[in-house]
C-alpha cells in the first residue's frame, strides 16, 4: 500500500547527514518523530517523518511540508537556512535552543553539544512547544 505524505500535516524532522549526525541526531529524530505521531492519535494525514537535510535542500516540494531542523547550524544544512529568520522561543545558558516561528511552519531544535540538542528536545516535547508547533500546523 502507497502512503500518502500532505504537504500541509505531515511534519519533516529534518537532521543532518554525515557520520555525526546519523549517529547522535538520528536517534532524538527518532523519539520526536514518535512524539509527534502520538499526538496525531491515529489521523493518517498527520505525522511525522524523519529526512536528511540534503533531501530538504533537494526537494522542490519541501518548501511545503512544515518541518522541525534538529541539530545545529554546523551539522544541519537546513537549520543554517533558518535559523537566522527564527525567533527563540526558549533558551539556556546559551546552550540549548528552542526557535520557532509564530506561524508555525518552521522549528530549529539544537544546542552545542548532543546533550544539550537533547534537552531542546525534551523542552520542545514535555514544554508545550510541540503542542503549540502542532496546534499551528494542524490547525485543530
Amino acid at each position: 500500500m502507497t502512503r500518502y505524505f500532505d504537504l500541509h500535516s505531515t511534519v519533516l524532522v529534518v537532521v543532518g547527514h554525515g557520520i555525526l549526525p546519523e549517529e547522535e541526531d538520528r536517534p532524538i529524530a527518532y523519539a520526536l518523530k514518535r512524539a509527534i505521531n502520538a499526538k496525531a492519535a491515529g489521523a493518517e494525514e498527520r505525522s511525522g517523518v524523519v529526512v536528511t537535510d540534503a533531501w530538504m535542500m533537494d526537494q522542490e516540494l519541501a518548501d511545503f511540508f512544515p518541518a522541525i531542523a534538529l541539530g545545529g547550524p554546523g551539522v544541519n544544512a537546513f537549520t543554517a537556512e533558518i535559523y537566522e529568520d527564527l525567533p527563540i522561543a526558549f533558551t539556556r545558558d546559551q546552550q540549548v535552543f528552542i526557535q520557532m516561528a509564530a506561524e508555525g511552519k518552521r522549528a530549529a531544535l539544537w544546542g552545542m553539544d548532543q546533550a544539550a540538542t537533547r534537552e531542546a528536545v525534551d523542552v520542545f516535547v514535555n514544554g508545550g512547544h510541540l503542542e503549540r508547533f502542532l496546534d499551528l500546523v494542524w490547525r485543530r
